[in-house]
């Protein structure tokens, strides 16, 4: 791109690569654009979006005035919660690779997730239950409807299910006739150990929430890593960010299970089997990122 608005001799500035860790850099230009009078846009991920509020609130930085639109993560209650504490408006946005944006975040939400399906490009469904064996019935499938579409899409799966709707809200996107709503957005994928699998939903709460509001830290700095033991066993690593603090290794592993299993039912027995194979170790060291960038809650290394 820069090459290309060099030769178009309009030249956009040159990138600048900055660490998730360390996003001083992107503090110092909100703080310019701010000072200039303007109103600083972020486009980013949703831990991004956390680890910048943290750096702000840790640098004495307000982010009031800076508007940020989320993605590419689940954007929970906490992710949200960290990012607008720090003075910074949020709307979330929907969509992958394959499709473009499929919607953008409502004014009026339900939730922090809550979406507007943009129609004009998309039709979104849920496989309900005759789709096949194994597909969550909330799963979203998603088709293309403009002739334009880089892919054609038929009743696509991005792998993600959530709740979908007709609502009438009354903000901005409503007006166009964008009434479809998506909310609670998660993906269907599941973590399997030891003959026991979980969905990614019954671990978010523990990472971003119980974790944090025993130990200290924030929605950003707990993470389930799975992969396997030198002799091919399964192995679960929760990694725990060094700033968090001294932290008792035994105390950490026993609150996520007991957290995990608190429910009873098909999470008590999980507990009990992760428990008896010894499955999870701490491990003190930041969250993992994909190539992308992303801090997922569940990362599975390839």
């Amino acid at each position: 791109m820069r090459w290309a608005s060099l030769a178009a001799r309009a030249a956009l500035p040159r990138a600048e690569h900055v660490l998730p860790e360390d996003p001083a850099p992107v503090l110092d230009w909100i703080r310019a654009v701010l000072t200039a009078g303007g109103h600083p846009y972020l486009h980013t991920i949703s831990s991004a979006a956390v680890r910048l509020a943290e750096a702000a609130r840790a640098r004495g930085q307000a982010l009031d005035g800076v508007r940020l639109t989320m993605g590419s993560e689940p954007i929970t209650a906490a992710r949200r919660r960290a990012v607008r504490e720090a003075g910074a408006e949020t709307l979330p946005r929907y969509g992958s690779v394959e499709s473009g944006p499929v919607a953008f975040g409502c004014a009026a939400p339900e939730g922090p997730d809550d979406v507007h399906v943009l129609g004009e490009l998309h039709a979104v469904v849920q496989a309900g239950t005759a789709l096949a064996p194994g597909v969550r019935a909330d799963t979203f499938l998603v088709s293309s409807l403009r002739p334009s579409a880089t892919l054609l899409l038929l009743n696509l799966s991005l792998g993600d299910g959530g709740v979908l709707g007709e609502r009438r809200c009354g903000c901005p996107l409503d007006r166009p006739g964008w009434r479809t709503h998506l909310l609670g957005v998660r993906s269907a994928e599941k973590l399997t150990a030891a003959g026991m699998a979980f969905l990614d939903t019954d671990v978010v709460a523990i990472l971003e929430e119980a974790l944090p509001r025993r130990f200290g830290g924030g929605p950003a700095d707990y993470q389930l890593v799975e992969d396997e033991a030198a002799d091919g066993r399964p192995r679960l690593r929760l990694l725990v960010h060094p700033r968090v603090g001294p932290l008792d290794s035994a105390s950490v592993v026993d609150a996520f299970f007991r957290s995990l299993g608190q429910s009873g039912g098909a999470q008590r027995v999980g507990e009990l089997a992760w428990r008896g194979a010894r499955l999870l170790e701490l491990e003190r060291r930041p969250p993992m990122t994909t190539s992308a960038g992303k801090i997922l809650h569940l990362h599975a290394p390839r």
